[in-house]
């Protein structure tokens, strides 16, 4: 069951690559947030960025291997999930807010 939820978070992640995709996590008062950047706008390169305690870090980063970012996000948000924080997936469509 862990490996089929691990599956869907990763293909969310990468349905939608290219645009950055946010891991909101809380427990109680507490906030972490995952998130997938591509600095460049397109799929490659990527990174995975860590933000708790208003500092920021990146955990992964990937130059070559397709959804690498995306999956290494899903394998952490549900570690996190496991650790009893509360994750929500969102994804900022960089598409919707460029109105002609």
């Amino acid at each position: 069951m862990k490996y089929i939820t691990l599956m869907l978070l990763a293909a969310t992640f990468t349905a939608s690559a290219a645009d950055n995709q946010t891991i909101h996590c809380q427990l109680g008062e507490a906030v972490r947030i995952i998130e997938v950047v591509y600095p460049q706008g397109g799929e490659l390169p990527c990174e995975v960025q860590y933000s708790k305690d208003g500092a920021t870090s990146v955990l992964w980063q990937a130059n070559n291997e397709t959804g690498y970012c995306e999956q290494k996000a899903a394998e952490f948000a549900e570690k996190q999930r496991g650790w009893g924080w509360q994750c929500v997936t969102t994804t900022s469509a960089k598409a919707a807010s460029e109105t002609p």
